[in-house]
C-alpha cells in the first residue's frame, strides 16, 4: 500500500509540473541598447529559462536559472543594439509561452543616436474595463505599421489600490488589452492608488503619505517593475525604483514620483527627488527632455489643482517645477485627473490659476499647431528657460462626468463621461509633435516644438591662382527639412557653390531654416595668387620660349596635347611639326597652360644638323657640352651665344671631340654657332 501510495504521489507531482501555466505575461522592463528584462508568473513554483534569438525560427540563445519561484525574472545582456529579438519563456525542462512573432522586443540604439521616436503614454487606464481595451485599440490602429518606441504609464495603473490582484486581473489579464505586452516594455511611473498598498504597510495612524525612507517604498507595483536604478539606460543613477531616467534616442525621459510628498511636510522624499533630479539635468545633453509623474501641477478636471486638500500637487508645482523649468524641460506629461489638458507654452507659474498671469508666464500664446505656422521654437540650450507643455492624461480608462477644464494655462481641454483617450509623441531630429488621441481614433489636439539646432561649420579661407575656380559648400548639423542658402557676390542659391574670382576678396554664406527661423552665416576670404598667361614665341629659328619665367617657375611642354619627357625648361627646341603648349608652374603652386604654337619643323637649324652628322651632348647640360664633328675639321672655330644674342665665348675645334665648360653660366636656353664647316649650324641646348 505504502508503495502504491508513493507511486501515485510521484504521479501526482508530474502531471503537476507539467500542467504549469504562465498566468501573468510574459512582459519586459527596462530595454537598453545591449539589455532587456524578461519577466513572467506562472501558476506554480519552477526553475526559469528563457530562449531568444534574431530569428524567430531558431531561438538559439538562452539562459535558464535553477531556482523555484513563480514570479520570474531574467536578465538578457550582450545584445545587439537597435536590433529585434525574438524569445520564449518556460521552465527548466520546456517552454511554456512565447516563441511566436508577437513575443519580441527591441533592443535600444545607442544614447543620443538621432532616430524617429513614437512614444505612447496612458495614465489612469487600469480599470479593466472596455474605455481602457477602446484607448489601446485606438492607439494600435492609429499607429499601424509605425513601431511604438516608448510605452509610458502615468501612474494609477491598477484601481482601486494597485493590489497585485487588481494588478492581474485590470492590467495583465484584460482581454483585448493584455497581447500587447508580448512585444512592447512599459516605464511605469506611481500614482496614488498604486500607493495604496505602499502606505497601508507604513502609515501612522492610518494616514497616507508618511514621511517613510523611500528605499522602503515597497508593495505590489514594486514586485512588478524592475526600473534602471543606476542608469543602466541612460540617465543618473537614482540606486532606487522610486524614480528613475533613461533616453531613448536623442530623447531623454525622466520618471519622477509624485508620491514621494508626505503629510509631516518634511519634504524629505521631495527633496531627495529634487537632488537626484539636479544631477539628471546636469549631465543632460539630448535634444528633447519629457518628465513624467502622476499628480499634475495644474487641472481642472476631476481634480483641482486650486483645492487647499491637493497638497500632492501643490507641492510638486512649488518644489519641483521651478527645478525642472530651470532646466528648461520641454514637456511634462501627468496623469490622476480623469479628463485631458494640454497647456500653452508656459513658464514660471507656481501658483493657483488665479496667480496665471499671461503677460509674464505665457511664452507662446498660439496653439503651436504646425500646420499653421505656429509651431513653439525654443533654442537647443538648456541654459535659459523658454517655456514648457504640461499634458494631462489621466482618462485612459477613467473619466469624470462634469469637469470645469477652465485652468487658464490650458489651450485644449476634453472630459465628460465618455471622454477617453490616450497621448502620442512623435521626436523626429530637431521636432517634436505631441497629439491627443480620442478612443474614437480622432486626433483632437496637436501642437509641435521645434529646436534651433543647427549647426553650421565655417569655411577655411582660401588662396586659388589667377584663372583657377573654388568649389565650397555649406556643411551643417540639425535643422528642419526646409533648409535655404545665400552666398554674397554669388547668383547661385544651392548648397554647394563654384566661385570663379578674378580679385581677392570676401564672401558670406548665410544659412536660414526656414522652419524655425534660425539664421547662422559664416565669412570667409578668397585669395587670388595673381599669374601672368605665358606666351610662346620662336626666340630664335628652331627654338620655342615661354613669356613667364625666371627664378622658381617651373616648366612641361606639351605637343598636341601630350607630354614631352624631359621638356622642363623654359626653352624648347622642337624636332616635329606640331601644335605645342607649356604649363608654367610658380613658386606658390599655380600653374597656367599657354595658348597653343604652330610650329613647322623646317625652319629649325636641326634638320642641317642631322644631314652634317653633328651631335652636341648632353642637353640638357650641368656642368660642360661635347660638340661631335665626324669629318675632323681643321680651323674651325664655335661661338656661344644666350638667347639675347650675346656672345658669352669663343673657342676653336680640338678634333672630333670638342669639350665647352658651362658650369658657372645661368641656367638657360643657349646657341652654340658652329663656323668652319661646309654649312655654318646653330645648335641649341639647355643649362640646367
Amino acid at each position: 500500500m505504502q508503495r502504491i501510495l508513493f507511486s501515485l504521489s510521484i504521479l501526482s507531482l508530474y502531471v503537476c509540473t507539467n500542467a504549469q501555466v504562465v498566468i501573468r505575461g510574459p512582459y519586459m522592463q527596462s530595454p537598453t541598447h545591449e539589455s532587456v528584462v524578461v519577466m513572467w508568473r506562472t501558476d506554480s513554483p519552477s526553475g526559469t529559462k528563457v530562449w531568444y534569438g534574431t530569428d524567430p525560427a531558431n531561438l538559439s540563445g538562452n539562459l535558464q536559472i535553477n531556482n523555484n519561484e513563480r514570479d520570474h525574472i531574467v536578465k538578457i545582456t550582450g545584445l545587439q543594439a537597435n536590433t529585434r529579438y525574438y524569445y520564449a519563456v518556460g521552465d527548466l525542462s520546456m517552454q511554456l509561452a512565447g516563441n511566436t512573432s508577437d513575443h519580441h522586443f527591441d533592443t535600444h540604439p545607442i544614447p543620443g543616436t538621432s532616430l524617429p521616436v513614437r512614444v505612447w503614454a496612458i495614465g489612469d487606464f487600469g480599470r479593466g474595463n472596455a474605455g481602457q481595451v477602446e484607448v489601446k485599440q485606438s492607439y494600435m490602429a492609429y499607429s499601424g505599421n509605425t513601431k511604438t518606441n516608448v510605452w509610458l504609464w502615468l501612474g494609477d495603473n491598477a484601481y482601486n489600490d494597485g493590489s497585485d490582484q487588481q494588478y492581474q486581473e485590470k492590467v495583465f489579464a484584460v482581454n483585448g488589452f493584455s497581447d500587447v505586452f508580448s512585444g512592447l516594455p512599459f516605464w511605469p511611473s506611481p500614482g496614488n492608488h498604486d500607493y495604496n498598498t505602499v502606505w497601508s504597510e507604513s502609515t501612522l495612524l492610518g494616514i497616507p503619505y508618511t514621511n517613510i525612507a523611500l528605499a522602503d517604498h515597497k508593495g505590489p507595483y514594486f514586485n512588478m517593475v524592475e526600473v534602471p536604478r543606476y542608469a543602466e539606460a541612460g540617465g543618473y543613477p537614482s540606486h532606487l525604483e522610486v524614480f528613475y531616467s533613461f533616453d531613448y534616442g536623442d530623447v531623454h525621459f525622466l520618471s519622477l514620483n509624485s508620491e514621494v510628498f508626505d503629510y509631516t511636510f518634511s519634504y524629505d522624499g521631495i527633496n531627495q527627488m529634487k537632488a537626484w533630479i539636479q544631477q539628471d539635468l546636469q549631465q543632460n545633453t539630448r535634444k528633447f527632455t519629457i518628465a513624467y509623474f502622476h499628480q499634475p501641477p495644474y487641472t481642472k478636471g476631476s481634480h483641482d489643482s486650486d483645492d487647499a486638500y491637493e497638497l500632492v500637487m501643490k507641492a510638486m508645482r512649488e518644489k519641483v517645477i521651478p527645478l525642472l523649468e530651470s532646466f528648461d524641460i520641454d514637456l511634462v506629461v501627468c496623469g490622476h485627473s480623469h479628463i485631458f489638458e494640454r497647456s500653452h507654452l508656459i513658464k514660471g507659474h507656481y501658483g493657483n490659476s488665479s496667480s496665471f498671469n499671461p503677460n509674464t508666464m505665457l511664452v507662446n500664446g498660439t496653439g503651436g499647431n504646425f500646420a499653421a505656422g505656429n509651431a513653439y521654437v525654443k533654442d537647443n540650450s538648456y541654459a535659459t528657460s523658454e517655456g514648457t507643455v504640461y499634458v494631462v492624461c489621466g482618462n485612459s480608462g477613467s473619466t469624470e462626468d462634469a469637469p470645469s477644464l477652465n485652468h487658464p494655462a490650458m489651450i485644449y481641454s476634453h472630459g465628460g463621461s465618455n471622454a477617453m483617450g490616450s497621448f502620442v509623441i512623435d521626436v523626429n531630429r530637431n521636432r517634436l509633435d505631441g497629439k491627443y488621441l480620442k478612443s474614437t481614433g480622432e486626433i483632437a489636439d496637436e501642437f509641435t516644438i521645434l529646436k534651433k539646432d543647427m549647426v553650421l561649420a565655417p569655411i577655411v579661407n582660401a588662396e586659388i591662382c589667377e584663372g583657377d575656380s573654388v568649389h565650397v559648400a555649406a556643411f551643417y548639423t540639425g535643422g528642419s527639412d526646409s533648409i535655404s542658402y545665400a552666398w554674397s557676390n554669388i547668383t547661385d542659391s544651392t548648397q554647394a557653390v563654384t566661385i570663379h574670382p578674378t580679385t581677392t576678396g570676401p564672401y558670406t554664406l548665410t544659412v536660414t531654416d526656414e522652419i524655425t527661423g534660425q539664421v547662422l552665416s559664416t565669412s570667409f576670404t578668397v585669395t587670388v595668387i595673381p599669374m601672368a598667361l605665358p606666351v610662346i614665341t620662336e626666340v630664335i629659328a628652331g627654338s620655342l620660349g615661354s613669356s613667364v619665367g625666371g627664378i622658381g617657375y617651373t616648366y612641361q611642354w606639351y605637343i598636341n596635347g601630350n607630354i614631352i619627357s624631359g621638356a622642363n625648361w623654359q626653352y624648347y627646341s622642337p624636332l616635329f611639326s606640331g601644335e605645342y603648349a607649356v604649363l608654367v608652374t610658380d613658386a606658390n603652386g599655380c600653374a597656367r597652360m599657354s595658348d597653343s604654337f604652330i610650329y613647322t619643323a623646317e625652319h629649325a637649324g636641326i634638320d642641317n644638323l642631322e644631314s652634317d652628322g653633328m651631335i652636341l651632348y648632353p642637353n640638357p647640360a650641368v656642368d660642360g657640352v661635347t660638340l661631335f664633328i665626324p669629318d675632323n675639321p681643321t680651323g674651325g672655330t664655335y661661338k656661344l651665344m644666350d638667347m639675347h644674342g650675346k656672345i658669352i665665348t669663343t673657342g676653336k675645334f680640338t678634333g672630333i671631340y670638342t669639350s665647352i665648360s658651362v658650369a658657372d653660366y645661368t641656367p638657360g636656353l643657349y646657341v652654340l654657332l658652329v663656323e668652319g664647316t661646309n654649312l655654318p649650324q646653330r645648335l641649341l641646348f639647355t643649362k640646367k
